[in-house]
């Protein structure tokens, strides 16, 4: 079967595939990983498949039409996203309009929280692929091109659901060395030099050792709505394999970015990784997301497999808060970690949310001065985004903490992403103004300018990726002045002193799943034997 696969037209340079989807105001844009790996198996399963990357490419609606009704496909993945939904929708409509016979599916973290809306919603798109899809698709276009029922495919919402019973879920797949490289699908059909991220040397390629994290952060949208709370990962073998492909078919290729949750989280799994790299001679440096909790020996063996530079997520220093989502970290451990992460001579990266319940502007400004003592390499401030299916917009949406429930007005014209959280005594506004000057007052510090010059100095091509997103930055924040866009019109909220409470938080999707799956477990157990 023909299968087309799209990261469909929205803004230029619209990142889906980011953990807060937006036009990113440092300039970053990352590959479709997950279209990309429905692509592969799709082709490892002999079907025909085509991927266009619209906001990389630069390709608009009316192209991307030209362009279906020329491939012809019987079967469209589309994927979608919470501030772009609406225009997903749109885009879906208009494609069933110039291929009627051709079945649409729609995925994607929001469409997996709100298929039910979705399929509402659009009436042109004919199912969901929910959570981990790379499968469920591929059976989707099995069944389609055998003429099989696709009424309980797993993974797989169909408009049938909309009126009798639920779709049926896929269990997570605990065997990722089965599937492909998603690699040499990148080299058919995406530009590296399209893509780009300024804590990683450019061109890079972007792939996923493994899914799901222990923690369970209530704004940390992958394993709430897809992945899971616990790591399951390739083989050192067979990642190694697919960075060995990189080097040897991808030259211009010069970093590897790894966008696991929490790479590195299962030490052995480190350990073994650091000495397979070493001896099959992995030459290129590496990005991942890590745990300040790693210690000095896990790291010396991410630094053996070529960690170069990571991206931690300090978030908040009211540990007793972190502590209730299984994320332990003290300012001893991170302390520790800085210390040894120092000596391996890896950059760190430093993210801090705000918004967390509590929020007052003393926190907010002791967050940015616990963030100057920890003296990460760069650092971001960001609000904490409760996107449907996760702990957090079940909290902020209950409690009529949510600005608006437009997701467009998620996004500014610009396609920046902005803060849609109304708190006590904080507006939007306050927010993100907090968050824009707590990145300029880090970044133009003499202290940490003298810092970043000793670097240029020392490391040149450390010194050339700064003054890049140094630059990046500058030119967000000459935008932003130039074309000033009112901010989300609020009633602000009075404090008060049960806002201080630290409060039980809801769990996120795939929590409740598993909650449910555990009492059906039990109440199975429970029932009589029936012979």
């Amino acid at each position: 079967m023909r299968v087309l696969v799209v990261n469909p037209p929205f803004l230029p340079r619209y990142c889906r595939s980011h953990r807060v989807p937006a036009v990113e105001k440092s300039g970053n844009l990352f590959y479709p990983h997950w279209l990309a790996l429905a692509a592969a198996v799709l082709d490892a399963h002999n079907h025909l498949i085509q991927l266009h990357d619209c906001p990389a490419d630069g390709i608009g609606l009316d192209q991307l039409l030209q362009l279906t009704v020329q491939f012809d496909p019987g079967l469209i993945l589309l994927e979608t996203s919470t501030p772009s939904w609406y225009a997903d929708c749109e885009t879906a409509q208009a494609l069933k309009e110039q291929l009627r016979h051709t079945r649409i599916c729609m995925t994607g973290h929001h469409a997996t929280a709100f298929w039910h809306e979705t399929l509402e919603r659009a009436p042109a798109i004919d199912y969901i692929a929910l959570g981990e899809y790379e499968e469920s698709v591929t059976e989707l276009a099995d069944a389609l091109e055998a003429g099989a029922d696709d009424r309980n495919i797993p993974g797989v919402a169909t408009r049938s659901h909309l009126h009798h019973g639920h779709p049926v879920e896929r269990p997570l797949n605990e065997e990722l060395d089965k599937l492909p490289f998603v690699s040499p699908i990148y080299k058919r059909f995406l530009h590296p030099t399209h893509y780009t991220f300024n804590l990683s040397r450019h061109p890079f390629v972007q792939i996923m050792a493994g899914r799901g994290c222990s923690s369970t952060c209530f704004f940390c949208p992958f394993p709430q709505i897809s992945h899971g709370h616990t790591y399951r990962h390739r083989t050192a073998e067979n990642i190694v394999r697919e960075m060995l492909w990189i080097q040897e078919n991808m030259p211009e290729v010069r970093q590897i970015n790894f966008e696991d949750e929490n790479f590195g989280e299962d030490k052995a799994f480190a350990r073994r990784l650091g000495e397979v790299a070493q001896v099959r001679g992995i030459t290129l440096p590496i990005f991942a997301n890590i745990s300040a909790q790693l210690d000095s020996a896990t790291l010396d063996a991410l630094k053996a497999a070529g960690l170069h530079n990571c991206a931690v997520g300090f978030d908040t220093r009211r540990y007793s808060f972190l502590e209730k989502m299984q994320k332990h970290q003290s300012d001893k451990s991170i302390a520790t970690f800085m210390q040894a992460a120092s000596r391996h001579d890896i950059l760190v990266h430093g993210c801090f949310l705000v918004g967390f319940p509590g929020e007052t502007r003393r926190s907010m400004e002791e967050l940015y001065q616990w963030a100057r003592r920890i003296k990460p390499d760069s650092a971001q401030f960001y609000p904490i985004m409760p996107y449907p299916g996760t702990g957090a917009w079940r909290y902020y949406q209950h409690h009529g903490y949510l600005a608006t429930l437009n997701f467009r007005d998620w996004l500014t014209h610009a396609g920046w992403s902005r803060c849609v959280l109304n708190l006590p005594s904080l507006t939007p506004k306050m927010i993100d103004r907090f968050c824009d000057r707590a990145t300029i007052r880090f970044h133009l510090h003499p202290l940490y300018l003298a810092r970043k010059l000793r670097q240029a100095i020392t490391r040149p091509a450390e010194g050339f990726r700064s003054l890049r997103a140094g630059w990046q930055l500058l030119q967000y924040f000459r935008i932003k002045r130039l074309h000033p866009q009112p901010p989300l019109k609020v009633h602000p909220l009075p404090f008060s002193d049960t806002w201080r409470i630290t409060p039980e938080i809801p769990a996120g999707r795939m929590q409740v799943m598993a909650q449910a799956s555990s009492h059906s477990g039990a109440a199975d157990a429970r029932q009589p034997d029936q012979e």
